[in-house]
């Protein structure tokens, strides 16, 4: 951003100055013209004026001849009409204001004493020549314009001179008047044309304070949105839609590996020659439907660098548009994921040994339980039927009674392969989920555990309707399920009921698992199975998830069954609750988060399938 440079306004004030001066030197130059416009016109009227009284005077005339013909010739109120005869000059004045009646002055020093005959004497001072226009003063210093004229030499008096003048200051009053209003109204635009510029001025400083001040702001502002995005590794682009131009800022080049100078990326056009083609399409679909739709998109894609590495960047953009709604551009910023990509799937990896290691440790000491015991039941079956066959054939017995003890020992071996096959699932493998429906899970457990139910013994199920699907493995579900409903079982003695109920529930606040004793919140789906037995003592409920640990007789269990649901349950994430009152019964309940919940369900990809 450039930095902002406030006007000075030099070239107005030099503007302001040639103006005033080519008005001032106007005026001055039209008022010049006037003056001496006024004043040759004002002589042409006085040498008129004398030649006519020169003209009408070729003989002696009364006075009130006199009078009668100098009113004649009277222009102006101010006009002063002097002759000279007989040595003697007489001056007649306006006897008033109005100009209309005419007195004599009495002899006057209007004009010097002339000699006719063709001699040339000083008429006036410092000028000779009898005709012509004088300017000359009176008795009171008065600046007067007098036009002087002499009878002809065949006249009744050849001595006899007739002035006709004016005062100066009369003739030229008008023409002050103009000027002194052609000056007012000079310095008054003066002094308006300065006072408005001044305030111009002083109102642009103002706003140029306050532009730069908020340009100092933007200027902050924007250096702090390049440190932002330099620190998040941000690139900041800008497509115009209308003129199709396509601008980058220096983060996104670096995000792109390219140099501007080298090839600048302008158009759109450029940018997609830089997208995997397999990527392009996703990212133009998602460009078009965010100004299709006039909504803010975000969208991966993989990029080729100029150096050729291959990066995957991240896309927020927003579209903006006019006030007809017409799409004007589209602004956006790129990051560069592909690292945090990678830290995802790394750590998706981890969770995922981790949790196979949690397997195999619960697995394994499941397995090595369920070995223990099945083993030395094994051992007795394929004892005593190896030892059945041999005794038979011995006693010379028939084939079909030998055969019969071949079949018990294929079931044992059998059985062995299967201890093996359980033993190698517990030190390794994946999880082989799929989409299980809770209620018809149920029914078939159901089903299968009617029939080895003691007497008076029932079984019955609540579940909701509405119940998500889950992700998880068929095979799972089904020994959580068995485990729960015989530790219920075996908890009755006599008739009783185990019911089976799932339903939805919402945990806020937190709870306390029961197997882990960690805290646990959110929307979970909630298997429980309660029986009316006798109840779990207070003093073992930290120790009844602990493997091998059980409360039978010796041979009567393996202690396992717990143990087992504990470690499936806090294999998908899940907890169990806990609730017993001493000779009423108990419910066990498992909590399957939402994680496990199908996507149907969540309109999400549930990380269990994603292991998966």
């Amino acid at each position: 951003m450039r930095a902002y440079r406030p006007r000075r306004y030099r070239f107005e004030w030099l503007l302001l100055t040639i103006a005033l001066l080519l008005l001032g030197g106007s005026n001055a130059w039209s008022l010049l013209q006037q003056y001496r416009d006024v004043e040759q016109e004002e002589e042409n009227r006085l040498q008129a004026a004398a030649q006519r009284l020169a003209d009408l005077m070729v003989r002696r005339l009364l006075p009130e001849d006199f009078r009668a013909l100098m009113a004649s010739v009277r222009y102006a109120p101010d006009v002063r009409v002097s002759v000279q005869t007989g040595g003697e000059r007489f001056e007649w004045v306006p006897a008033g204001s109005d100009g209309e009646k005419w007195e004599v002055a009495g002899a006057t020093a209007f004009l010097p004493g002339h000699i006719e005959g063709g001699q040339t004497a000083s008429l006036l001072s410092g000028v000779y020549g009898v005709y012509g226009v004088y300017g000359v003063y009176d008795a009171n210093g008065e600046e007067l314009l007098a036009a002087v004229r002499a009878l002809p030499a065949a006249s009744i008096d050849a001595t006899l001179l007739v002035g006709v003048a004016r005062p100066r200051a009369m003739i030229h009053a008008n023409w002050r008047r103009t000027a002194n209003w052609h000056l007012g109204l000079f310095l008054a635009t003066l002094l308006s044309s300065v006072f408005a510029l001044s305030a111009l001025q002083h109102r642009q400083r103002r706003l140029d304070a306050l532009r730069a001040e908020r340009h100092a702001e933007q200027r902050a502002a924007a250096e702090r949105l390049r440190l932002a995005t330099d620190a998040a590794g941000l690139g900041v682009w800008e497509y115009d839609l209308v003129g199709g131009r396509l601008r980058w800022d220096a983060s996104t080049y670096a995000l792109y590996g390219i140099d501007p100078a080298v090839a600048a990326v302008t158009t759109y056009e450029d940018w997609c020659r830089h997208v995997l083609p397999e990527d392009l399409p996703a990212a133009e679909a998602a460009l078009q439907a965010s100004i299709r739709e006039r909504h803010q998109f975000r969208v991966d894609f993989r990029i080729r660098r100029g150096d050729g590495q291959i990066r995957m960047l991240s896309a927020l953009a927003q579209p903006l548009f006019a006030v007809d709604g017409s799409p004007l551009s589209v602004i956006g910023i790129n990051q560069d994921v592909t690292d945090r990509i990678e830290a995802e799937r790394l750590q998706d990896e981890l969770r995922n040994r981790l949790a196979r290691a949690a397997r195999m440790e619960i697995l394994g000491a499941m397995a090595a339980g369920v070995a223990h015991d099945f083993n030395n039941i094994l051992v007795a079956i394929l004892g005593f039927s190896g030892l059945g066959r041999t005794v038979v054939r011995a006693a010379g017995g028939s084939e079909r009674m030998a055969s019969y003890f071949e079949e018990i020992e294929t079931a044992g071996e059998r059985a062995r392969a299967l201890v093996q096959q359980l033993l190698v699932f517990s030190r390794g493998g994946t999880l082989h989920v799929s989409v299980v429906a809770v209620a018809d899970e149920a029914r078939a457990l159901a089903a299968l555990l009617a029939s080895s139910f003691p007497a008076g013994v029932t079984l019955s199920m609540r579940i909701d309707d509405d119940l998500p699907d889950l992700d998880i493995d068929p095979a799972h579900l089904h020994r959580i399920l068995v485990n729960l409903c015989q530790n219920a079982r075996n908890a009755i003695d006599g008739p009783g009921e185990v019911r089976i109920s799932a339903h939805r529930v919402g945990i806020d606040p937190a709870g306390i698992c029961a197997s882990c004793h960690s805290e646990f919140a959110g929307e979970f789906v909630r298997i429980a199975v309660s029986d009316e037995g006798c109840g779990i003592p207070q003093d073992i409920h930290d120790r009844i998830f602990e493997p091998f640990f059980t409360t039978r007789e010796p041979g009567m269990g393996s202690g396992m069954g717990l143990a087992v649901v504990h470690g499936l349950v806090h294999l998908y994430q899940g907890h169990v609750q806990m609730q017993s009152v001493p000779g009423q019964g108990s419910t066990l309940a498992i909590l399957l988060p939402r994680s496990m919940w199908h996507a149907a369900a969540t309109g999400e990809e549930s990380p269990a399938s994603a292991a998966a």
